[in-house]
């Protein structure tokens, strides 16, 4: 049986997470420890303080994640 291959939905960001992509699959990545886990159980888990923070939140760490990346890249 084939591994079951989820895509990321934006809704995934009000949990914390964008995604990257490895070997063609896309894998949930926290935007605070950008680190590859589950979603909702990793922000209960992990970070229960941010539990309650909205998407927009979330959406701007995940923005400020991008512009890092691109930053070390040097580009």
């Amino acid at each position: 049986m084939a591994a079951k291959k989820r895509k990321f939905s934006e809704d995934y960001v009000k949990f914390g997470f964008t995604f990257i992509e490895k070997d063609e699959l896309q894998l949930p990545q926290c935007v605070i420890l950008m680190i590859t886990v589950t979603l909702e159980r990793h922000l209960k888990q992990q970070h229960p303080t941010l539990v309650l923070k909205t998407k927009e939140f979330f959406s701007s760490e995940a923005e400020s994640l991008k512009r890092m990346r691109l930053d070390k890249s040097g580009s």
